[in-house]
């Protein structure tokens, strides 16, 4: 290769270094600088928050002191007819209790106004000195008429429910024990009777 040709290759080279600078596209701004290895971000998903129930307070049922004043003041001699325990409410629904009674002895209690169109009470009752003996007797009985709604006859401790569909009315209890330590009857409904009462 003889100076003649190098001269030409250099030559050629410089020719083409100076039209690259001078036609070479404007160089972008700088942004903000990117990770090589950015940290993938996961989606943040927050779990729905349950809306706290509204504390319900429930009401306590106590024995009246002039029952005599009431339409019914004695209970039917067969409890038997109004039958056993009714069958538990179906599903996985919130059961809200909205009063109750808790005594050791019997008695008429005073009026209560149940607004719910279904409702049921649930009984238990307790004896531990001599179980063997235990009686609990209930009627739920409508205040205006003095019909008597359920009745419930329990032999030995245990518990037995007892489902209404009246609502919207007033009620009270006559309740009998004998050899009973104690008893509770928590009214109960369900949340779709609970937010649309009768009145």
């Amino acid at each position: 290769m003889d100076k003649g040709d190098v001269f030409s290759i250099l030559a050629a080279l410089i020719i083409v270094s100076v039209l690259a600078l001078a036609f070479r596209p404007p160089v972008a701004d700088a942004g903000p600088e990117i990770p090589k290895n950015p940290a993938p971000t996961l989606p943040v998903t927050v779990p729905p928050t349950e809306t706290p129930a509204a504390s319900i307070e429930l009401a306590r049922l106590s024995y009246a002191t002039r029952f005599w004043e009431y339409p019914c003041c004695h209970l039917p001699g067969n409890l038997t007819l109004y039958g056993g325990s009714d069958p538990p409410w179906k599903g996985n629904q919130r059961i809200i209790p909205f009063a109750y009674i808790e005594e050791g002895r019997g008695g008429i209690t005073e009026a209560f106004h149940v607004p719910y169109a279904v409702w049921r009470l649930n009984c238990s009752v307790s004896s531990t000195i001599r179980p063997e003996a235990a009686h609990f007797r209930m009627a739920l009985v409508e205040l205006e008429s003095g019909t008597i709604v359920e009745g419930a006859d329990l032999h030995y401790p245990g518990s037995i429910v007892k489902n209404v569909e009246r609502g919207g009315k007033d009620f009270y209890l006559i309740v009998s024990v004998d050899e009973v330590d104690s008893y509770r009857i928590t009214l109960e409904t369900l949340p779709e009777y609970f937010v649309t009462p009768l009145g």
